[in-house]
């Protein structure tokens, strides 16, 4: 995703350290009682979650089921730290990118009523917006209309700690050029979504949050989700955002009015609201068969709301199974649904931290462990000290290549306080110990493995996301 790729010039940082971290306290699973299930299933799942709460790593609801019951539901963590209030079942999480798939549900169920058609163009309906002649509204629904990212506008991120107006969102990207002609391409675009949110408003005469309510969550059977359109009101069970800090702790995390992401990511909900929406995908009360089975196809990045894999893909195991998956990631939050259409089996985590370690090892190992396959084992996350002399040896600078997110940046390793502490000229990471020599940031869970010489120097680094490394040459030591 775009935008996340833009966030991971950062992934090996966190937000500058203003005094000690101290750990947050985690509270122990909420559990709730699991329907009948291979025992070694549930207790697999279990196993391999237990370190990442133990060293948390792991702050929000997991549920997994399979044909439509839930087989295990466990919460971990805290609600809001500042109270000491657990996560639990009932905890609403904002969902982030994951409401994309509710605002596309709606436009298709406009054009099953025959009110719109994903032919025409926002022209139609925005006569005023630029382009928009050329742009039709499933260029918007698959990513490929050319707008610009309003995310990447700038001044956005101080745009967005202010609430606005749907119709202030898009006048802040309205005005800028194309990024490349309407339908030639795909490139990830929260634009396109506040533009569908309007359109939708525009069409049914409702605004965007009563639409949805009357014509999505009714019907879906949804009582615990809604739309956070208003940073006055008070949403009962809505978690607070958080994100690492430290070896184990937590702070709060930036602040974002979601005012802002109307349409793109404004929706909160729990995991067993979110189970229901997907059933009611699959059963036709919100969409007919015929359209679902037209549009929830393969798609080659984001399709209407949803990513369209084989497992094999997604998560590097050799017997595939299709999966569509809605994913979710912002200040706080990390939220995911991963629907296996053919196998029956739905793996939800909606987590109040914005480490993506629930969307990176955590939901593929679900899954491993469901289908019977070997799941990859946690990280050997180590807490303790490490000696003085070994944290020298890594000390100095280094540097990316021109294949990161940051081309060519360079950033400083050092030895503080038993740690090994990444510094750039803004923002500091102490990095996890996983062994000699390997090591884990906390904020986008990638893992960084150490390189030597044959002489057993320090010679650089290599930082892993999924599939993609990083290497970066030590150009100084210290």
């Amino acid at each position: 995703m775009k935008r996340l790729l833009i966030v991971l010039t950062a992934a090996c940082t966190i937000l500058a350290v203003s005094g000690s971290s101290k750990s947050a306290p985690q509270s122990g699973p909420q559990s709730k009682p699991d329907a009948p299930v291979a025992a070694d299933v549930v207790s697999r799942i279990r196993d391999y979650l237990a370190p990442f709460a133990a060293t948390g790593n792991l702050s929000g609801t997991i549920l997994v089921a399979q044909n439509g019951t839930t087989i295990f539901e466990q919460s971990y963590g805290m609600a809001n730290l500042e109270w000491q209030i657990p996560n639990s079942s009932k905890t609403r999480y904002d969902l982030a990118s994951v409401s994309k798939a509710f605002t596309a549900a709606a436009i298709l169920q406009l054009q099953e009523q025959g009110r719109l058609q994903v032919t025409d163009t926002i022209s139609r309906y925005l006569p005023d917006f630029p382009n928009g002649d050329r742009i039709k509204l499933e260029n918007l629904l698959t990513q490929m209309s050319g707008i610009h990212d309003i995310n990447d506008v700038d001044g956005y991120d101080t745009f967005a700690r202010s609430p606005h107006t749907l119709d202030e969102t898009i006048a802040k990207f309205s005005g800028l050029p194309l990024d490349f002609p309407p339908g030639s391409k795909a490139s990830y675009s929260n634009s396109n979504y506040a533009l569908l949110a309007r359109i939708i408003e525009e069409v049914s005469g409702q605004s965007y949050a009563n639409y949805m309510a009357a014509h999505i969550f009714a019907p879906c059977g949804l009582q615990d989700t809604g739309a956070n359109h208003d940073a006055r009101r008070i949403i009962p069970s809505l978690a607070s955002g958080y994100e690492p800090f430290g070896l184990t702790g937590y702070q709060k995390a930036p602040y974002l009015d979601w005012s802002n992401k109307i349409g793109s990511g404004s929706l909160y909900s729990t995991v067993g609201d979110l189970l229901r929406f997907d059933r009611a995908l699959h059963s036709g009360k919100i969409l007919s068969d015929a359209t679902r089975d037209k549009y929830y196809v393969e798609g080659e990045e984001n399709t209407y709301g949803w990513y369209f894999f084989d497992r094999s893909e997604r998560h590097g195991f050799e017997s595939g199974h299709r999966l569509m998956a809605a994913k979710g990631h912002g200040p706080g939050f990390a939220a995911e649904l991963d629907d296996y259409p053919d196998d029956g089996v739905v793996i939800i985590i909606l987590s109040n931290s914005a480490s993506t370690v629930t969307q990176g090892p955590i939901i593929g190992a679900l899954a491993a462990i469901v289908f019977g396959d070997d799941a990859p084992k946690p990280p050997a996350l180590s807490l303790a000290p490490l000696a003085e002399a070994e944290l020298a040896a890594y000390a100095g600078e280094y540097q990316y290549g021109p294949e990161f997110f940051t081309p060519n940046e360079k950033f400083t390793l050092r030895s503080q306080s038993g740690s090994l502490v990444l510094h750039t000229a803004e923002i500091e990471q102490p990095l996890v110990s996983t062994g000699r020599d390997e090591f884990i940031e906390r904020r986008f869970f990638g893992s960084i493995r150490i390189t030597r010489d044959a002489k057993g120097k320090v010679t650089g680094l290599v930082t892993q996301y999924g599939s993609r490394s990083f290497p970066a040459q030590r150009i100084q030591s210290k």
